[in-house]
Protein backbone atom coordinates (compact mmCIF):
# COMPACT_ATOMS: atom_id res chain seq x y z
CA UNK A 1 0.00 0.00 0.00
CA UNK A 2 1.14 3.33 -0.76
CA UNK A 3 2.75 5.67 2.11
CA UNK A 4 3.37 9.06 1.98
CA UNK A 5 5.59 11.07 4.51
CA UNK A 6 3.82 14.46 4.14
CA UNK A 7 6.13 16.58 6.39
CA UNK A 8 8.57 16.01 3.36
CA UNK A 9 5.51 17.17 0.78
CA UNK A 10 3.49 19.48 2.14
CA UNK A 11 2.55 21.02 -0.94
CA UNK A 12 1.23 17.63 -2.63
CA UNK A 13 -0.93 17.41 0.16
CA UNK A 14 -2.67 20.69 -0.80
CA UNK A 15 -2.97 19.99 -4.34
CA UNK A 16 -4.48 16.42 -3.58
CA UNK A 17 -6.71 17.26 -0.66
CA UNK A 18 -7.83 21.13 -0.63
CA UNK A 19 -11.23 21.08 -0.92
CA UNK A 20 -14.67 22.65 0.86
CA UNK A 21 -17.45 20.80 -0.31
CA UNK A 22 -18.27 17.33 0.78
CA UNK A 23 -16.01 15.09 -1.28
CA UNK A 24 -17.47 11.88 -2.61
CA UNK A 25 -15.78 8.90 -2.97
CA UNK A 26 -16.44 4.71 -3.21
CA UNK A 27 -15.73 4.41 0.80
CA UNK A 28 -17.87 7.46 1.06
CA UNK A 29 -17.39 9.92 4.23
CA UNK A 30 -14.57 9.58 6.51
CA UNK A 31 -12.87 11.73 9.45
CA UNK A 32 -11.60 15.17 8.41
CA UNK A 33 -8.56 16.41 8.84
CA UNK A 34 -7.98 20.09 8.28
CA UNK A 35 -5.22 21.34 7.62
CA UNK A 36 -3.24 24.52 8.85
CA UNK A 37 -2.04 24.85 5.03
CA UNK A 38 -5.74 25.36 4.52
CA UNK A 39 -6.71 22.38 2.85
CA UNK A 40 -8.03 19.35 4.20
CA UNK A 41 -7.11 15.54 3.86
CA UNK A 42 -10.22 12.99 4.50
CA UNK A 43 -9.19 9.38 5.10
CA UNK A 44 -9.28 6.85 8.85
CA UNK A 45 -6.95 7.16 11.35
CA UNK A 46 -4.57 4.14 11.57
CA UNK A 47 -2.14 5.02 13.92
CA UNK A 48 -0.59 7.64 16.34
CA UNK A 49 3.44 7.36 16.15
CA UNK A 50 5.10 7.86 19.05
CA UNK A 51 6.50 11.39 18.25
CA UNK A 52 2.92 12.19 17.90
CA UNK A 53 2.13 11.57 14.29
CA UNK A 54 -0.93 10.47 12.65
CA UNK A 55 -1.08 7.60 10.29
CA UNK A 56 -4.00 8.02 7.89
CA UNK A 57 -5.54 5.77 5.38
CA UNK A 58 -7.15 8.26 2.65
CA UNK A 59 -10.27 6.85 0.75
CA UNK A 60 -8.35 6.35 -2.24
CA UNK A 61 -6.13 4.00 0.06
CA UNK A 62 -2.97 5.62 0.10
CA UNK A 63 -1.55 6.19 3.81
CA UNK A 64 -0.44 9.65 4.50
CA UNK A 65 1.26 10.65 7.44
CA UNK A 66 0.88 14.18 9.08
CA UNK A 67 2.63 15.70 11.71
CA UNK A 68 0.22 17.23 14.63
CA UNK A 69 2.12 20.53 13.66
CA UNK A 70 0.05 20.25 10.37
CA UNK A 71 -3.41 19.53 11.36
CA UNK A 72 -6.01 22.93 12.53
CA UNK A 73 -8.21 20.27 13.47
CA UNK A 74 -10.10 17.42 13.17
CA UNK A 75 -13.65 16.36 12.17
CA UNK A 76 -14.57 12.87 13.70
CA UNK A 77 -17.75 11.22 11.37
CA UNK A 78 -20.48 10.08 13.73
CA UNK A 79 -21.44 6.49 14.53
CA UNK A 80 -23.55 6.37 11.37
CA UNK A 81 -21.03 7.26 8.61
CA UNK A 82 -18.41 4.78 10.64
CA UNK A 83 -20.80 1.85 10.16
CA UNK A 84 -21.56 2.71 6.84
CA UNK A 85 -18.18 2.66 5.83
CA UNK A 86 -17.28 -0.81 7.19
CA UNK A 87 -20.46 -2.49 5.68
CA UNK A 88 -19.43 -0.42 2.51
CA UNK A 89 -15.94 -2.09 2.91
CA UNK A 90 -17.79 -5.33 3.49
CA UNK A 91 -20.10 -5.94 0.60
CA UNK A 92 -19.28 -7.69 -2.52
CA UNK A 93 -19.84 -5.56 -6.21
CA UNK A 94 -23.30 -7.21 -6.64
CA UNK A 95 -26.34 -5.65 -7.49
CA UNK A 96 -28.34 -7.43 -4.49
CA UNK A 97 -25.74 -6.15 -2.04
CA UNK A 98 -25.59 -3.03 -2.76
CA UNK A 99 -29.57 -2.74 -3.14
CA UNK A 100 -29.75 -4.14 0.21
CA UNK A 101 -26.88 -1.51 1.61
CA UNK A 102 -28.79 1.78 0.04
CA UNK A 103 -32.10 0.37 2.01
CA UNK A 104 -29.78 0.57 5.14
CA UNK A 105 -28.55 4.10 4.07
CA UNK A 106 -32.25 5.21 3.74
CA UNK A 107 -33.09 3.72 7.47
CA UNK A 108 -30.45 5.79 8.65
CA UNK A 109 -31.03 9.32 6.68
CA UNK A 110 -28.26 8.98 4.76
CA UNK A 111 -29.77 9.98 1.19
CA UNK A 112 -26.53 10.61 -0.88
CA UNK A 113 -25.16 7.37 0.13
CA UNK A 114 -28.17 5.40 -0.82
CA UNK A 115 -28.46 7.47 -3.80
CA UNK A 116 -24.77 6.41 -4.50
CA UNK A 117 -25.97 2.33 -4.37
CA UNK A 118 -29.27 2.61 -6.25
CA UNK A 119 -27.13 4.14 -9.32
CA UNK A 120 -24.49 1.10 -8.52
CA UNK A 121 -27.64 -1.45 -8.47
CA UNK A 122 -28.83 -0.17 -12.04
CA UNK A 123 -25.29 -0.22 -13.33
CA UNK A 124 -25.14 -3.87 -12.54
CA UNK A 125 -28.62 -4.57 -13.01
CA UNK A 126 -30.21 -2.10 -15.79
CA UNK A 127 -33.44 -3.58 -15.70
CA UNK A 128 -34.03 -3.20 -11.80
CA UNK A 129 -37.52 -0.73 -11.80
CA UNK A 130 -37.64 -0.33 -8.31
CA UNK A 131 -33.68 1.49 -8.18
CA UNK A 132 -34.78 3.37 -11.07
CA UNK A 133 -38.12 5.14 -9.65
CA UNK A 134 -36.67 5.35 -6.39
CA UNK A 135 -33.61 7.82 -8.30
CA UNK A 136 -36.45 9.12 -10.22
CA UNK A 137 -35.99 7.42 -13.86
CA UNK A 138 -39.48 7.27 -15.86
CA UNK A 139 -40.37 4.35 -18.05
CA UNK A 140 -40.41 5.98 -22.00
CA UNK A 141 -41.17 3.47 -24.68
CA UNK A 142 -38.58 1.44 -24.09
CA UNK A 143 -36.16 3.66 -22.29
CA UNK A 144 -35.69 4.50 -18.77
CA UNK A 145 -35.42 8.37 -18.35
CA UNK A 146 -34.04 10.46 -15.53
CA UNK A 147 -36.66 13.94 -15.55
CA UNK A 148 -33.88 16.00 -16.52
CA UNK A 149 -33.34 13.91 -19.87
CA UNK A 150 -36.88 14.35 -20.43
CA UNK A 151 -37.25 17.60 -20.02
CA UNK A 152 -34.30 18.32 -22.53
CA UNK A 153 -36.25 15.98 -24.53
CA UNK A 154 -38.63 19.14 -24.89
CA UNK A 155 -36.03 21.43 -25.03
CA UNK A 156 -36.49 22.79 -21.17
CA UNK A 157 -33.32 22.27 -18.91
CA UNK A 158 -33.19 23.07 -15.12
CA UNK A 159 -31.65 26.42 -14.27
CA UNK A 160 -32.08 28.60 -11.61
CA UNK A 161 -34.27 26.02 -9.32
CA UNK A 162 -36.65 25.73 -12.45
CA UNK A 163 -36.47 23.75 -15.93
CA UNK A 164 -36.56 26.73 -18.76
CA UNK A 165 -36.11 26.71 -22.57
CA UNK A 166 -32.50 27.31 -24.02
CA UNK A 167 -33.87 30.80 -25.24
CA UNK A 168 -34.69 31.77 -22.00
CA UNK A 169 -31.87 30.55 -19.96
CA UNK A 170 -29.80 32.56 -22.45
CA UNK A 171 -31.67 35.63 -22.22
CA UNK A 172 -31.40 35.56 -17.91
CA UNK A 173 -27.71 34.73 -18.50
CA UNK A 174 -27.14 37.64 -20.67
CA UNK A 175 -29.37 39.73 -18.38
CA UNK A 176 -26.70 38.79 -14.94
CA UNK A 177 -23.74 39.73 -17.49
CA UNK A 178 -25.69 43.12 -18.26
CA UNK A 179 -26.35 43.41 -14.31
CA UNK A 180 -22.78 42.50 -13.51
CA UNK A 181 -21.47 44.77 -16.06
CA UNK A 182 -23.41 47.84 -14.79
CA UNK A 183 -22.82 47.23 -11.22
CA UNK A 184 -18.51 47.15 -12.44
CA UNK A 185 -19.11 50.39 -14.35
CA UNK A 186 -20.82 52.04 -11.63
CA UNK A 187 -18.18 51.39 -9.03
CA UNK A 188 -15.40 52.20 -11.42
CA UNK A 189 -17.06 55.76 -12.66
CA UNK A 190 -17.99 56.28 -9.13
CA UNK A 191 -14.16 55.87 -7.80
CA UNK A 192 -13.13 57.80 -10.95
CA UNK A 193 -15.47 61.32 -10.18
CA UNK A 194 -13.98 60.86 -6.65
CA UNK A 195 -10.52 61.41 -8.20
CA UNK A 196 -11.48 64.51 -9.97
CA UNK A 197 -13.16 65.84 -6.89
CA UNK A 198 -10.32 65.15 -4.90
CA UNK A 199 -8.01 68.17 -3.46
CA UNK A 200 -4.83 67.14 -4.12
CA UNK A 201 -5.92 66.06 -7.63
CA UNK A 202 -3.17 63.42 -8.20
CA UNK A 203 -4.94 61.22 -9.89
CA UNK A 204 -7.80 64.03 -12.05
CA UNK A 205 -5.90 63.51 -15.46
CA UNK A 206 -5.94 59.21 -14.94
CA UNK A 207 -9.87 59.50 -14.12
CA UNK A 208 -10.55 62.12 -16.75
CA UNK A 209 -9.03 59.86 -19.74
CA UNK A 210 -10.72 56.63 -18.26
CA UNK A 211 -14.01 58.49 -18.04
CA UNK A 212 -13.32 59.85 -21.88
CA UNK A 213 -12.78 56.81 -23.01
CA UNK A 214 -16.16 54.76 -22.03
CA UNK A 215 -18.36 53.94 -25.16
CA UNK A 216 -19.95 50.47 -23.08
CA UNK A 217 -23.56 50.66 -23.07
CA UNK A 218 -23.57 49.03 -20.19
CA UNK A 219 -21.87 52.32 -18.38
CA UNK A 220 -24.98 53.89 -19.17
CA UNK A 221 -26.91 53.52 -16.02
CA UNK A 222 -24.47 54.84 -13.57
CA UNK A 223 -23.73 57.90 -15.85
CA UNK A 224 -27.26 58.70 -16.06
CA UNK A 225 -27.28 58.60 -12.33
CA UNK A 226 -24.34 60.26 -10.82
CA UNK A 227 -25.24 63.12 -13.67
CA UNK A 228 -28.09 63.40 -11.99
CA UNK A 229 -26.65 64.41 -8.62
CA UNK A 230 -24.13 66.14 -9.94
CA UNK A 231 -23.82 70.10 -9.52
CA UNK A 232 -20.50 70.77 -10.76
CA UNK A 233 -21.00 72.09 -14.00
CA UNK A 234 -17.95 71.15 -15.88
CA UNK A 235 -18.22 67.23 -14.36
CA UNK A 236 -21.84 67.61 -15.33
CA UNK A 237 -20.50 68.83 -19.28
CA UNK A 238 -17.89 65.78 -19.31
CA UNK A 239 -21.10 63.38 -18.30
CA UNK A 240 -23.08 64.23 -21.01
CA UNK A 241 -19.99 64.29 -23.38
CA UNK A 242 -19.41 60.40 -22.61
CA UNK A 243 -23.42 59.58 -23.30
CA UNK A 244 -23.24 61.76 -26.49
CA UNK A 245 -20.19 58.96 -27.85
CA UNK A 246 -22.41 55.57 -26.10
CA UNK A 247 -24.34 54.50 -29.13
CA UNK A 248 -27.18 53.34 -26.81
CA UNK A 249 -31.02 54.11 -26.45
CA UNK A 250 -31.11 54.86 -23.13
CA UNK A 251 -28.16 57.21 -23.38
CA UNK A 252 -29.71 59.31 -26.73
CA UNK A 253 -33.33 59.64 -24.54
CA UNK A 254 -31.27 61.25 -21.45
CA UNK A 255 -30.15 63.70 -23.72
CA UNK A 256 -33.46 64.56 -25.55
CA UNK A 257 -34.83 64.79 -21.57
CA UNK A 258 -32.03 67.24 -20.95
CA UNK A 259 -32.57 68.81 -24.37
CA UNK A 260 -36.16 70.16 -23.64
CA UNK A 261 -36.04 70.30 -19.37
CA UNK A 262 -32.17 71.09 -18.25
CA UNK A 263 -32.99 74.51 -16.77
CA UNK A 264 -29.55 75.56 -18.17
CA UNK A 265 -29.60 77.09 -21.63
CA UNK A 266 -26.07 75.74 -22.93
CA UNK A 267 -26.36 72.55 -21.44
CA UNK A 268 -30.17 72.46 -23.54
CA UNK A 269 -28.43 73.37 -26.75
CA UNK A 270 -25.29 70.99 -26.41
CA UNK A 271 -27.23 68.19 -25.64
CA UNK A 272 -29.20 69.55 -28.62
CA UNK A 273 -25.98 69.50 -30.74
CA UNK A 274 -24.84 66.60 -29.92
CA UNK A 275 -27.99 64.62 -30.74
CA UNK A 276 -27.74 66.51 -34.35
CA UNK A 277 -23.76 65.63 -35.04
CA UNK A 278 -24.78 61.86 -34.19
CA UNK A 279 -24.52 59.31 -36.72
CA UNK A 280 -28.02 58.45 -36.18
CA UNK A 281 -31.22 60.42 -37.40
CA UNK A 282 -33.06 62.08 -35.10
CA UNK A 283 -36.47 60.95 -34.28
CA UNK A 284 -39.00 63.22 -34.49
CA UNK A 285 -41.66 61.51 -31.89
CA UNK A 286 -40.05 62.82 -28.62
CA UNK A 287 -39.74 66.93 -29.98
CA UNK A 288 -43.30 66.39 -31.29
CA UNK A 289 -44.84 65.01 -28.16
CA UNK A 290 -43.07 67.64 -26.57
CA UNK A 291 -45.07 70.15 -28.33
CA UNK A 292 -48.20 69.26 -25.81
CA UNK A 293 -46.34 69.68 -22.55
CA UNK A 294 -47.54 71.69 -20.04
CA UNK A 295 -44.93 74.12 -19.56
CA UNK A 296 -45.06 76.90 -22.47
CA UNK A 297 -40.87 76.88 -22.33
CA UNK A 298 -40.45 73.63 -23.39
CA UNK A 299 -42.94 74.01 -26.01
CA UNK A 300 -40.70 76.40 -27.65
CA UNK A 301 -37.56 74.27 -26.67
CA UNK A 302 -39.47 71.29 -28.71
CA UNK A 303 -40.18 74.02 -31.38
CA UNK A 304 -36.21 75.26 -31.69
CA UNK A 305 -35.08 71.33 -32.03
CA UNK A 306 -37.57 70.92 -34.90
CA UNK A 307 -35.98 73.66 -36.82
CA UNK A 308 -32.55 72.16 -36.39
CA UNK A 309 -33.63 68.76 -37.56
CA UNK A 310 -35.58 70.43 -40.38
CA UNK A 311 -37.41 67.24 -41.39
CA UNK A 312 -41.27 68.68 -43.10
CA UNK A 313 -42.69 65.95 -41.40
CA UNK A 314 -42.75 67.86 -38.21
CA UNK A 315 -44.90 70.90 -39.79
CA UNK A 316 -48.50 69.56 -39.06
CA UNK A 317 -47.59 68.99 -35.65
CA UNK A 318 -45.88 72.34 -35.24
CA UNK A 319 -48.93 74.30 -36.92
CA UNK A 320 -51.57 72.52 -33.96
CA UNK A 321 -48.70 74.14 -31.26
CA UNK A 322 -48.28 77.27 -32.68
CA UNK A 323 -51.27 78.83 -30.03
CA UNK A 324 -51.06 76.54 -27.22
CA UNK A 325 -53.65 76.79 -24.05
CA UNK A 326 -52.22 76.71 -20.22
CA UNK A 327 -53.42 76.34 -17.13
CA UNK A 328 -51.65 79.06 -14.62
CA UNK A 329 -51.70 79.80 -10.69
CA UNK A 330 -53.10 83.12 -9.76
CA UNK A 331 -52.58 84.23 -6.28
CA UNK A 332 -55.86 86.29 -5.19
CA UNK A 333 -55.23 90.29 -5.55
CA UNK A 334 -52.31 90.12 -7.81
CA UNK A 335 -53.53 91.30 -11.10
CA UNK A 336 -54.00 88.55 -12.64
CA UNK A 337 -49.89 87.73 -12.73
CA UNK A 338 -49.12 83.79 -13.44
CA UNK A 339 -47.19 81.66 -10.77
CA UNK A 340 -47.11 78.51 -12.48
CA UNK A 341 -48.07 76.79 -15.62
CA UNK A 342 -49.58 73.26 -14.60
CA UNK A 343 -50.54 72.23 -18.12
CA UNK A 344 -51.26 72.52 -22.07
CA UNK A 345 -53.97 72.36 -25.13
CA UNK A 346 -53.49 73.69 -28.39
CA UNK A 347 -56.01 76.68 -29.14
CA UNK A 348 -56.93 78.54 -31.95
CA UNK A 349 -56.37 82.04 -31.27
CA UNK A 350 -53.64 84.43 -29.46
CA UNK A 351 -54.97 85.84 -26.16
CA UNK A 352 -57.76 86.07 -24.08
CA UNK A 353 -58.44 83.76 -20.98
CA UNK A 354 -60.76 82.72 -18.30
CA UNK A 355 -60.51 82.19 -14.44
CA UNK A 356 -61.93 79.98 -12.22
CA UNK A 357 -62.38 78.41 -8.63
CA UNK A 358 -63.16 80.05 -4.75
CA UNK A 359 -61.25 81.96 -2.61
CA UNK A 360 -57.74 81.67 -2.45
CA UNK A 361 -55.55 81.47 -5.51
CA UNK A 362 -57.13 80.65 -8.71
CA UNK A 363 -56.53 78.74 -11.95
CA UNK A 364 -56.69 80.78 -15.16
CA UNK A 365 -55.89 79.46 -18.34
CA UNK A 366 -54.03 82.14 -21.29
CA UNK A 367 -54.02 81.08 -24.94
CA UNK A 368 -50.42 81.95 -25.63
CA UNK A 369 -48.25 81.95 -29.52
CA UNK A 370 -45.08 80.32 -29.03
CA UNK A 371 -42.66 82.32 -31.37
CA UNK A 372 -40.27 79.57 -31.02
CA UNK A 373 -42.76 76.57 -32.89
CA UNK A 374 -43.14 79.84 -35.28
CA UNK A 375 -40.05 80.43 -36.06
CA UNK A 376 -39.47 76.23 -36.82
CA UNK A 377 -42.28 76.56 -39.20
CA UNK A 378 -41.70 79.66 -41.02
CA UNK A 379 -38.44 77.32 -41.92
CA UNK A 380 -39.60 74.37 -42.73
CA UNK A 381 -41.83 76.14 -45.26
CA UNK A 382 -39.10 77.55 -46.74
CA UNK A 383 -39.78 81.64 -45.92
CA UNK A 384 -43.70 80.96 -46.08
CA UNK A 385 -45.44 82.57 -42.98
CA UNK A 386 -48.65 82.74 -42.22
CA UNK A 387 -48.14 84.52 -38.68
CA UNK A 388 -49.97 82.63 -35.87
CA UNK A 389 -53.02 81.86 -38.19
CA UNK A 390 -53.29 77.93 -37.83
CA UNK A 391 -56.63 78.15 -39.98
CA UNK A 392 -54.26 79.91 -43.05
CA UNK A 393 -51.66 77.50 -42.29
CA UNK A 394 -53.64 74.20 -42.54
CA UNK A 395 -54.89 75.53 -46.08
CA UNK A 396 -51.20 76.29 -47.24
CA UNK A 397 -50.54 72.52 -46.13
CA UNK A 398 -53.23 70.94 -47.63
CA UNK A 399 -52.70 72.56 -51.15
CA UNK A 400 -49.05 71.53 -50.87
CA UNK A 401 -49.50 68.04 -50.57
CA UNK A 402 -52.01 68.16 -53.27
CA UNK A 403 -49.38 69.49 -55.77
CA UNK A 404 -47.12 66.97 -54.38
CA UNK A 405 -49.62 64.43 -55.30
CA UNK A 406 -49.80 65.70 -58.96
CA UNK A 407 -46.35 66.24 -59.42
CA UNK A 408 -45.76 62.55 -58.53
CA UNK A 409 -48.44 61.65 -60.64
CA UNK A 410 -47.04 63.29 -63.48
CA UNK A 411 -43.36 61.92 -62.96
CA UNK A 412 -45.34 58.28 -63.07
Amino acid sequence: MTSIRSGNLPWLLTALFVGVGVVRAQAGLADIFQLRSGGQLRGQQEARTESGDYVIRTLQGARVTLSKSQIQRIVREDDRLREYNARYRAIPDTAPAHRQLAEWCKQQGLKQQAAHHLQRVIELDPEDEAARRSLGYQRVGKQWLTRAQMMAARGMYFYQGTYRTAKDIALRKQARQREEGALEWHKNIKRWLSWLTNRRGTRAAEAHQQLASIHDPLATPALIKFLNIQDDPQIRGLLISILAQIADPLARGKLIDLSLVDPDPETRLQCLEYLLKSKRPLRLSPYVQALHHGDNGIVNRAGVALREIGDPGAISPLIDALVTTHKFKVSEGSSGQMNASMSSSSAGGGGGGFSFGGGGPKIEKRSLQNMDVHRALVRLAEGQDFGYDRAAWRHWLINRRMQAQVGARRDD
